[in-house]
């Protein structure tokens, strides 16, 4: 028996097995919505024992909107995470080879955060156009001190699955994924990337080309020294994925080869003016320790394997042969 105020009374056992997986509180709900509804899903036995202990907790007006995992707790424990907004992570996964558009997207149907608010947050801005809450998260990682100037986030958006809290924020989101990124750039591919004399930047747009490109790591590491070779050869990478990226056009087209944009390897050479989309660590670590050949030429045939070529009739040999 329970006594509290002068007023006594039985606690009822939570019934067991109670309730569905998850519990949903909305925005402006009050106690006697609550109670009803936990009543009605099984979580509790008595509404009236439920709001006595809501009021003499003191909890009346603490009890906040979320997702919670309830199951098997008593009233009190079920106040407890209530008013202390324990809810259940919600879970968001980042597939390797995303864009930061992807990610936007993802975010606004998961009811994350919205797509404009991420995009804000996470894009390059024009020349001029200062982005405090962007330059303030920038400031918080030393990987991306080599970062060009209003240059966006697209590369560092470390590709994972992440539980995050109802209410997280396209900060929160970004923040996580950032602070992902700096824990899987160990201190030795740092060390490694300085001793070539490249910067982290470039890496991540190589990485991101391998991302797009190539399957198997080991096929990611032959590329990746056939582009760094004919990077160094002043040769044009001629890669097809960078004309795919969304910042070249509205309706981006493989077939463009002429486009202006500084994303269209076949016309300027070296890296594209930056990754092309957020790569997992296998095309990070192939961008750092390429593997050297005799290749100079490569393809990806329909079923996803790569065919390499030590010379361009050798190339177009296995292009007619495997792509036209």
């Amino acid at each position: 028996m329970v006594f509290a105020g002068g007023v006594g009374f039985f606690e009822l056992a939570t019934p067991k097995n109670a309730g569905q997986e998850h519990f949903e509180v909305s925005r402006g709900e009050n106690v006697l919505q609550i109670s009803n509804n936990l009543k009605a899903e099984g979580y509790i036995r008595s509404k009236t024992i439920f709001i006595i202990y809501v009021v003499l907790g003191n909890d009346l007006k603490k009890l906040k909107a979320g997702t919670y995992d309830l199951r098997g707790l008593a009233d009190k424990q079920i106040i407890q995470k209530l008013s202390t907004a324990a809810t259940v992570p919600i879970e968001f996964t980042v597939i390797p080879g995303s864009t930061i558009k992807d990610i936007a997207a993802s975010l606004r149907s998961s009811k994350i955060a919205s797509y404009a608010d991420f995009l804000n947050l996470v894009l390059g801005s024009d020349p001029g156009d200062q982005n405090p809450a962007r330059q303030k998260i920038v400031g918080q990682f030393d990987f991306l001190a080599d970062l060009p100037q209003n240059a966006g986030l697209e590369g560092y958006l470390y590709p994972d699955t992440y539980h995050l809290a109802a209410k997280a924020t396209a900060e929160d989101v970004t923040l996580q994924m950032l602070q992902n990124f700096g824990s899987k750039l160990a201190p030795e591919m740092r060390s490694d990337i300085k001793n070539q004399e490249k910067t982290i930047f470039d890496i991540v747009a190589m990485a991101s080309l391998l991302e797009k490109e190539v399957k198997s790591y080991q096929d990611k590491q032959t590329v990746a020294g056939i582009l760094w070779k004919r990077q160094k050869a002043g040769m044009l990478l001629e890669v097809d994925s960078s004309l795919l990226y969304f910042l070249v056009s509205d309706h981006p087209s493989v077939t463009d080869k002429s486009v202006d944009s500084p994303y269209n390897t076949y016309k300027y050479a070296g890296l594209p003016a930056g990754p092309i989309c957020n790569p997992g660590i296998d095309s990070i670590k192939a961008a750092i320790y390429p593997t050297d050949s005799d290749y100079w030429f490569y393809l990806s045939k329909p079923d996803g394997t790569t065919v390499f070529s030590k010379n361009y009739a050798e190339h177009l040999i296995n292009k007619a042969k495997y792509l036209d």
